[in-house]
């Protein structure tokens, strides 16, 4: 009877500590994991935040290019009306 005992109290306290330990480890493993995930996400977007730098800083280009083309345009039409209008050129001055 004494063996039977001894038997389950060692069955007992070595699955507490296989329960203990694996507890253990598979939140390790878990949070492992989860770090794993965020570093992903973090890559994905900044990889997404670079290109989106790169595409801002292309269309500012375009932007100041046909700001100045606008304004040239601008500068030949009242050219023009000038030529075709006398006054304009009068008042402007």
């Amino acid at each position: 009877m004494n063996d039977v005992i001894t038997t389950a109290v060692i069955g007992f306290i070595s699955t507490i500590v296989g329960y203990i330990v694996g507890n253990r480890k598979t939140k390790a493993e878990a949070n492992r994991l989860e770090i794993e995930n965020v570093k992903e996400v973090i890559s994905v977007y900044t990889m997404a935040i670079n290109d989106l730098k790169v595409e801002v800083k292309e269309l500012k280009s375009q932007l100041e290019k046909y700001q100045s083309h606008i304004e040239k345009l601008e500068k030949e039409l009242y050219s023009f009306r000038s030529d075709m209008n006398p006054e304009l050129k009068r008042n402007a001055l």
